[in-house]
Parts: C-alpha cells; sequence; structure tokens
C-alpha cells in the first residue's frame, strides 16, 4: 500500500507573510533549509513561494529583493490535499 500524504509532509512549516520582502524570504528558506514556502495573508494561503521563483522572478528581472514583496511573486494557483489522502499512482 502507497503512503499517505501524512507521511511525506512537513509537520511545523514555516510560513511567509504575503506583505514581507523577498530579501526576507530568502533568508528564512535559507536558515529553514527549504526550497518552498507557503504563503500566507493572515491566517489565508494564497500561495507558495519557491527558490525558483525568487531567481526567475526576482534577480534574473533585475528587481530589488528588498522592495518587491513576495505578493509580488508567488505562485498564486495552490492546490491543497488532506493529510490522510493517498499519493498519487503512477501508470505505465
Amino acid at each position: 500500500m502507497g503512503k499517505s500524504i501524512k507521511d511525506t509532509m512537513t509537520s511545523n512549516p514555516c510560513s511567509i507573510d504575503a506583505g514581507k520582502p523577498v530579501s526576507y524570504a530568502a533568508k528564512m528558506m535559507r536558515d529553514e533549509d527549504v526550497g518552498l514556502a507557503p504563503i500566507v495573508e493572515g491566517d489565508r494561503l494564497i500561495g507558495t513561494l519557491t527558490d525558483r521563483d525568487i531567481a526567475v522572478r526576482v534577480v534574473a528581472e533585475g528587481r530589488d529583493p528588498e522592495s518587491t514583496s513576495v505578493r509580488e511573486v508567488a505562485s498564486r494557483d495552490v492546490v491543497s490535499v488532506r493529510p490522510d489522502q493517498g499519493s498519487a499512482r503512477r501508470c505505465a
């Protein structure tokens, strides 16, 4: 039997407030040793930010990480699953 989502998820992920600058997010991601962080407004999940988002949407575009907010560059198409949901099967 396959693992459930709960078996692979982080139990206490660090989130980033959408209004924080990208520089803050990059330092938090470095310190927590993660490549993806949930982005929140209050207690509502509004997106995710990856280290690739920072590289492509901030650095490669010449944007200032101190004045660019996480909200401006976060990926907004979020899909969530229940912790008890089974993992996806691969088909040949």
